[in-house]
């Protein structure tokens, strides 16, 4: 059974994609999709030519493109390996694949049929694959540097416990029993240490490889959380903390992360003040251009050449036995910034403090943020 000219017209009307025909250039018919994609009316479509669909960039161009395929008419599918791209009438553009099928009238004359598939969700979903292929590789990179150093700084201890536990049998068969403690306390000292190494890589592996669970945080509630967690460490040093932050400043992020972030910015203010002074440390943000949180102190900084080192996992500028510590704390900051969209970055001179600082992109690929109110 041949169907009919309106049976036709009814199977093309209930196409998802859009379709349209064109003689001369000129728009002869659209279906209700087409409306639909470009949010324009039948009435504003038909009769005009397709430059109305068509990015400004694109339009220069058509005449050749044109010509080109009314010399050759074929069957053809355009936008598969290179990006083709359609305009709509509020001005937005949208990535397209694009097929063209030559029809002849009795008379000869030449029409073309045209479909047109917005591929935006597809686009979409490649780039997130791409994004997220690039996050895993990053991980991988990150974890694979982490190993190396955690491998070379877990050596020291591990020899010690060895060392040590030959001197205990010694010590203990030429019954010096004095020595053998002293080597006992070293061995277990070092054996410590070696723990806080792979509890360390353990919470930086388990961070960098484990997507951010967004929820809506007030920050001032969070830093206040992690100041009152700090209690007893803020009186023993006597440190001063002045949280400049207004309430009611959101931002969307991974509160677990967000808060042992905050937790090792804190800790390191403290840890790294000056001897024999009182820590000041402030918490402070600003809103323009972007959000950003900064933690200010006045201890002991640190060469502005090591900005950057001072982010990857284990790298010390001091011994251990100075400033004790798994030195995964700014590593792990980094890692949650950078899993969030935002940045981080360090700003010091030697003797003169330092001051961390948080920015976080606002934007539609960015975290919701709201404004920042008046500063408190």
């Amino acid at each position: 059974m041949n169907a009919t000219p309106e049976q036709l017209k009814m199977i093309v009307e209930s196409a998802f994609a859009a379709r349209f025909l064109i003689g001369d250039d000129h728009i002869l018919y659209v279906n209700r999709a087409t409306e639909d994609m470009f949010g324009y009316s039948a009435e504003e479509l038909v009769g005009g030519t397709v430059d109305i669909l068509l990015p400004e960039e694109a339009r220069a161009r058509h005449p050749a493109l044109r010509a080109d395929y009314y010399r050759a008419p074929r069957r053809i599918l355009l936008g598969v390996d290179k990006e083709l791209r359609a305009r709509k009438k509020s001005g937005a553009e949208f990535p397209i694949h694009l097929g063209l099928a030559p029809i002849r009238d009795e008379d000869g004359r030449l029409f073309v049929a045209v479909t047109v598939f917005d591929i935006s969700h597809h686009k979409e979903v490649e780039r997130q694959l791409v994004e997220r292929a690039n996050e895993l590789q990053l991980a991988n990179e990150r974890l694979g540097r982490f190993a190396y150093i955690a491998s070379h700084d877990l050596q020291e201890p591990l020899r010690k416990i060895a060392a040590f536990a030959d001197i205990v049998a010694a010590s203990i068969a030429k019954g010096d029993l004095a020595e053998a403690a002293h080597a006992s306390e070293v061995a277990r000292a070092s054996a410590l240490r070696a723990r806080e190494l792979v509890d360390g890589l353990l919470a930086f592996s388990r961070q960098v490889s484990t997507p951010p669970r967004l929820e809506t945080l007030d920050i001032r509630r969070e830093i206040e959380s992690v100041v009152s967690d700090f209690s007893e460490l803020i009186r023993q040093t006597q440190a001063r903390v002045v949280v400049s932050v207004p309430p009611g400043v959101l931002v969307e992020a991974d509160k677990p992360q967000f808060e042992r972030c905050l937790s090792s910015l804190l800790s390191n203010a403290i840890k790294y003040r000056k001897p024999g002074r009182t820590p000041n440390i402030r918490f402070f943000m600003r809103g323009e251009p972007e959000l950003a949180l900064s933690v200010a102190d006045d201890g002991i900084g640190f060469e502005p050449k090591y900005a950057e080192a001072i982010f990857e996992p284990l790298r010390r500028l001091h011994s251990f036995a100075q400033y004790p510590g798994t030195g995964v704390g700014l590593a792990l900051c980094r890692s949650m910034c950078e899993r969030h969209g935002w940045r981080i970055e360090a700003t010091s001179q030697l003797g003169a403090g330092a001051t961390f600082t948080m920015t976080m992109p606002q934007g539609e690929a960015a975290p919701k943020v709201s404004p920042l109110k008046a500063s408190a």
